[in-house]
C-alpha cells in the first residue's frame, strides 16, 4: 500500500502546535530571565551610584593619611613595603638618588635609607608619589581587603543615621533649613523641590493613598482605560454642570510605572470592582491577566477564540 499523503491542512496544525511550543517555552523562560535583568540592573546602579563613591571614598581615606595607614596595618597592608615602590623613572629625585647609592630595592640599605628619608616627611597627610609609593599597586591591595559590601554597609549606615536625626526636633528643623535654602539658589531652585516633592511622594511614611479603581474615558469618549483615583481634582476645574473632577492615574502597559495625570468628572468614570494589584497585572499583561470575577461565562483567560461569533469559519 503507497504511504498516504499529507493533507493540505496537516501543514498549518504542524506550524501552530509549533508556535504553541515556542510561546510556551517563551513564557517559561521570559520571567526567569526578567528576575535576572531587574536584579542585574538594581546591582550595577548599586555598584555605580552608592557603592562606588563610598568605597572610593574609603579607600582614599585609607591610603592618604596616617590614620589610614594604621588602619591598612591592620590588614597586613604595609605602604611602606618597597613591593608597592613607583617604577625607577618615576620616583621622585631624591629617591632615585638612594636607588643609585644604594643598589635599588634589593639591597638592605636601600631599605634603610629609604626609611630615613621618609620619616622627614610631612606626618599626617600622605602623598604616595613623593613617598616613591604606586597609588595604583596600593589601591589594588586596599581593594583586595575593601570589598564593594563595606561601601553598602557604610551607605545604609549613614542612611538610617540621617533617618534618625530626621526624626527629632532639631533634625527637622535642620532639614527644612536647608530645603528652605536650597530652594532660593539659582538653578538649583528649578530642579529640587521637584526632585523633592517627587521623592516625598514614594517614600513618604503616610501611605500613598489610591482610593479606587476605575474606568476613565481616557483619551477620549468611547475609550476606556484603566485609572487609579488618586484624589480631588483642582478646584480650577470644577464644571457647574458635572460636579466634582477626580485626578486620576492612567499606568502605561506593561511599564505602570510610567503613565500620566488627568483629570476627569466623577460622574463619568465606572467603578471597578477589582484591586489596584489586579489592575496593575492587567495593565502589566496588557489586557492578559483579567481578574476572576470579570471573565464572562465560559471565557478562559486569554482565550484566542473570545469575541468569535459562534459556528463562524475555522483557520
Amino acid at each position: 500500500m503507497p504511504p498516504s499523503t499529507p493533507t493540505a491542512s496537516s501543514a498549518p496544525v504542524t506550524k501552530r502546535s509549533r508556535r504553541g511550543i515556542f510561546l510556551r517555552g517563551l513564557a517559561v523562560v521570559l520571567p526567569a530571565v526578567l528576575t535576572v535583568f531587574v536584579f542585574v540592573s538594581v546591582g550595577q546602579f548599586v555598584n555605580r551610584y552608592v557603592a562606588g563613591p563610598v568605597n572610593k571614598a574609603i579607600y582614599t581615606g585609607l591610603e592618604s593619611n596616617s590614620i589610614g595607614w594604621t588602619v591598612l596595618g591592620w590588614g597586613d597592608i604595609d605602604p611602606t613595603n618597597t613591593s608597592f615602590l613607583l617604577e625607577r623613572g618615576d620616583q621622585p629625585e631624591t629617591i632615585r638618588e638612594l636607588w643609585d647609592a644604594q643598589g635599588g630595592p634589593e639591597q638592605e640599605g636601600f631599605e634603610v635609607a629609604l626609611a630615613e628619608h621618609r620619616a622627614g616627611l610631612p606626618g599626617f597627610m600622605r602623598d604616595l608619589p613623593q613617598w616613591g609609593i604606586s597609588p595604583e599597586a596600593l589601591r589594588t591591595a586596599v581593594q583586595g581587603r575593601v570589598g564593594i559590601w563595606a561601601g553598602i554597609l557604610i551607605a545604609g549606615s549613614l542612611i538610617l543615621l540621617v533617618g534618625y536625626l530626621a526624626s527629632g526636633f532639631l533634625g527637622r528643623a535642620l532639614i527644612a533649613g536647608t530645603d528652605r535654602t536650597l530652594a532660593r539658589l539659582p538653578l538649583v531652585r528649578a530642579v529640587y523641590p521637584h526632585a523633592k516633592q517627587l521623592v516625598d511622594f514614594f517614600l513618604s511614611d503616610n501611605e500613598m493613598e489610591f482610593d479606587s479603581v476605575v474606568a476613565a474615558p481616557y483619551p477620549s469618549p468611547g475609550i476606556w482605560s484603566i485609572g487609579l483615583v488618586t484624589g480631588g481634582g483642582l478646584p480650577e476645574l470644577h464644571d457647574d454642570q458635572k460636579g466634582e473632577m477626580r485626578a486620576i492615574y492612567i499606568p502605561s502597559s506593561p511599564l505602570p510605572m510610567t503613565g500620566c495625570t488627568v483629570f476627569i468628572a466623577a460622574e463619568d468614570l465606572v467603578p471597578l470592582d477589582m484591586t489596584v494589584e489586579e489592575a496593575f497585572r492587567l495593565v502589566v499583561s496588557v489586557g492578559v491577566l483579567v481578574p476572576e470575577g470579570h471573565l464572562k461565562a465560559g471565557q478562559s483567560k486569554a482565550s484566542p477564540g473570545a469575541g468569535k461569533a459562534e459556528g463562524g469559519p475555522e483557520d
